[in-house]
């Protein structure tokens, strides 16, 4: 039986002045992009700016950070899909399917139950995950550029419990910033016990990282270094229930997801300029094109959400619930098919 293969899009030829440098060992794109853009090293300094100016600049950041960073964020998987077919991977009915569920879905509870509740919970659970799997993945993706996914280098045990501990870890902080516990005191002594042996796992994670045989690089553990202190700086506030604390370490996360998913598509983008068709020369001018996107939509969202509130939200948790559908495909490398014997 002969294998099904996808036509890889046409390329055209680009000039050296346009065509990408190649990045520095380790990094996506460069030292000062990946450690801004994508480990945020930022983020203390926007926790800082937070906490130093009150409710009035939390305010400020909240509004920047839903209508011109999250918001943006979960939109441009849409057009990735709708822009570039080969991301579909031959399964366009399948993504079309996904997208009529969770529209009907998403329609069919509003109009049965009148109100947003039941979507709004289930998009922080599926978030939860979608957090956890993103800040993974892109652990993986530098851990892969360093050569740490040799099969001789790390055994499928120890990959699955290097998925279990950082994936858990952030969805038991998860857990906890939503404050279940906080009403019980039986159960807030109970979680305060597990905090303390949870502290150990961020620990691990960031040595695992540095063991001889990881291939240690700068931006790998730059970047899981980052992602462990602000996770474990959540699960301390929430452990001493410092509210307003978590709530200026939530927003700071939010960015950290939202920027170095943004700075992720753009990497991805620029493998894609030498081709010929749409994406092609989007991605040859994907600064302008994303910056653009990110004014427009966000402008679009603010000025939709001062008059239809209902109509917004429900609108931004279909477009969520695809993103985080639609993440978990189109960024999986094809499964390699063996071809059958004769």
């Amino acid at each position: 039986m002969a294998t099904a293969t996808v036509a890889s899009p046409a390329k055209v030829n680009v000039s050296s002045e346009a065509r990408p440098a190649a990045p520095a060992r380790g990094y996506l794109i460069g030292p000062w992009f990946d450690l801004l853009f994508v480990a945020n090293l930022f983020w203390p300094l926007v926790l800082l700016v937070d906490w130093w100016g009150g409710s009035d600049v939390h305010d400020g950041l909240l509004f920047w950070q839903v209508f011109f960073v999250t918001t943006p964020h979960r939109w441009i998987t849409l057009f990735l899909v709708a822009g570039d077919p080969s991301r579909m991977q031959g399964r366009p009915l399948r993504f079309g399917l996904i997208a009529l569920i969770a529209v009907v879905g998403c329609l069919a509870v509003k109009g049965s139950t009148g109100t947003l509740a039941c979507l709004v919970t289930l998009d922080y659970l599926w978030n939860a995950w979608h957090f956890a799997s993103q800040h993974h993945g892109i652990a993986r993706i530098y851990a892969r550029k360093a050569g740490a996914m040799n099969p001789q280098t790390k055994t499928a045990a120890f990959r699955r419990l290097e998925v279990i501990l950082f994936r858990g870890f952030i969805l038991y902080v998860t857990a906890r910033v939503a404050g279940w516990s906080w009403d019980w005191q039986w159960l807030t002594t109970a979680a305060q016990s597990l905090d303390i042996m949870m502290l150990a796992v961020p620990v691990t994670i960031v040595l695992m990282t540095c063991l001889p045989t990881a291939n240690v690089t700068l931006p790998r553990l730059c970047y899981t270094a980052s992602v462990m202190t602000l996770f474990t700086a959540l699960l301390l506030a929430v452990h001493f229930q410092q509210r307003t604390l978590v709530l200026q370490l939530a927003l700071a996360s939010a960015l950290f997801h939202a920027v170095e998913y943004l700075a992720v598509v753009t990497w991805s983008a620029r493998s894609g300029a030498d081709r010929a068709d749409l994406f092609g020369r989007v991605a040859r001018r994907w600064g302008l094109y994303l910056l653009g996107f990110v004014v427009v939509l966000g402008a679009t969202n603010w000025m939709l959400q001062q008059g239809f509130f209902e109509t917004w939200l429900l609108l931004n948790l279909m477009v969520a619930f695809l993103h985080y559908a639609y993440d978990g495909m189109i960024w999986k490398s094809p499964r390699k098919t063996q071809p059958a014997s004769a």
